[in-house]
């Protein structure tokens, strides 16, 4: 009978043995998984392996990427309706790598009564990949734009007008605002909008406190589409303030010369002839501007001469511009904000630069090496007028060359002298017209009207 024990014994221990053997090898190729019970924001991957967790995301999201969702204003504006492809993209191994995972034994004891697992749920990981740059342009064709800060003269007293922020689209919050919606399964977001910062400080217009430096030119006053140019360019510039290190464009403020932006057509020059074409005149605006700038010692980042001189001026300090092709660039160079204060008279402009002047500085503008030749007369043949008749068809002008320079003097002594380039004007013949023909009665030759901005095309 003690023999009978001890096999019984022993084959208890086998067979324990065994089952702790095929235990231990089932537990060593045991594959983790995530834990049950487990979501990846609707997505059920509860007992899946973490590739297979991937895989079923992934489906998920190739569907979900294609819905659309509407991007709001406060108030309920539509930006653009865009689909989430567009806006963010999946990352797969981030959106699993979150999840718990069980082993062998986890999973074993959920076989214990009582250890049913909880509901566990994890939103996906999307990656925000929205063109900021293009929201951003969207938005704000429809938010309120910023009025900027102006300074200027009236009736000789100083004019102040704060800067009026407008709105903007917030960036910082803009990603998590989109995931979040996204997330929550909201077709209509809301983008978040925050008021503009301001580029010109309230605090700065206080220190513009006096005319820093002015210059005059006079115009004609019965030249009314000319005058009406002049007029509508200094509106666009007078009072622009311009912060230490800040730069000014003219054709960029004065934008496009069009009859719908407020111009006329006037007389220009055209490589050398005299013509006409939308905007002439407002070259008297950006010659008259550069030599205030000049004398309040102010920065030239770009200028050009005319082709012909203009009457306004001395030769070598005209400024002319076209658009798309000239352009006058000045930066405020001093350590105070400036503004530009423009004034058109009864045949008078008048640009002064409003700041703080600084009573020991003093500038002259001089010009040396004048040159100047006769580009002669140019005849053509025309069958229109009569035989042995001949008609002035280009007045042309003469050729000039000059150098131009800056003399700044500090109390007294010549501190600085800047070259400010030389000026070439090509001049242009005259042209005379010859006449072939056997008609009695001489006829106008034709004449092409170009548009501002056309090669060439400068106004005067």
């Amino acid at each position: 009978m003690f023999l009978g024990w001890r096999r019984w014994f022993w084959a208890l221990v086998v067979l324990a043995a065994t089952a702790a053997g095929g235990i231990v090898l089932t537990a060593s190729r045991f594959q983790e998984r995530v834990a049950p019970n487990t979501f990846v924001g609707s997505v059920p991957v509860g007992e899946l392996t973490p590739d297979e967790a991937r895989r079923r995301v992934r489906v998920w999201w190739e569907t979900e990427k294609l819905r659309t969702v509407r991007l709001l204003l406060p108030g309920g504006s539509l930006v653009a309706e865009s689909r989430l492809s567009r806006l963010m993209r999946l990352d797969d191994d981030a959106s699993v790598a979150q999840l718990p995972l069980q082993d062998f034994w986890d999973a074993a004891a959920r076989w214990i009564p009582g250890q049913e697992p909880e509901r566990r749920v994890f939103q996906p990981v999307l990656e925000f990949v929205a063109d900021v740059g293009w929201l951003k342009r969207e938005a704000e064709k429809r938010l309120p734009k910023t009025r900027p800060a102006r300074v200027f003269l009236r009736d000789g007293s100083l004019v102040r007008r704060p800067e009026v922020p407008g709105r903007t689209l917030s960036e910082d919050a803009l990603a998590e605002t989109i995931l979040t919606s996204v997330r929550d399964g909201r077709s209509d977001v809301e983008l978040p909008v925050a008021e503009a910062p301001k580029h010109v400080p309230d605090e700065a217009l206080e220190q513009i406190a006096e005319v820093a430096a002015e210059f005059s030119t006079r115009f004609p006053r019965s030249n009314k589409p000319r005058n009406t140019n002049i007029r509508a360019a200094a509106e666009k510039i007078d009072g622009l303030v311009l912060l230490p290190g800040d730069r000014f464009s003219f054709n960029q403020t004065v934008g496009k010369r069009t009859i719908e932006n407020g111009f006329r057509e006037a007389g220009v020059y055209v490589n050398g002839r005299h013509d006409t074409g939308v905007g002439g005149g407002i070259c008297q605006v950006s010659t008259t501007l550069y030599n205030a700038a000049l004398l309040a010692d102010l920065k030239i980042v770009r200028r050009s001469n005319h082709s012909l001189p203009v009457p306004y001026v001395p030769i070598g300090r005209d400024a002319t511009v076209n658009y798309g092709s000239q352009d006058l660039v000045l930066e405020n160079s001093t350590q105070n904000p400036i503004a530009f204060s423009l004034e058109v008279g009864q045949g008078v402009l008048r640009v002064r630069v409003l700041g703080r002047k600084d009573p020991g500085l003093k500038v002259r503008i001089v010009t040396e090496g004048h040159k100047s030749w006769d580009p002669g007369v140019k005849t053509v043949k025309d069958p229109t007028l009569p035989a042995g008749t001949q008609k002035v068809v280009e007045k042309g002008g003469k050729g000039h060359s000059v150098l131009t320079y800056r003399l700044v003097y500090r109390d007294g002594e010549l501190v600085r002298r800047d070259v400010l380039g030389r000026s070439y004007y090509r001049g242009g013949p005259k042209i005379v017209a010859v006449g072939t023909g056997a008609a009695p009665n001489p006829s106008t030759i034709a004449q092409t009207t170009r548009q501002s901005g056309s090669a060439g095309t400068e106004s005067r």
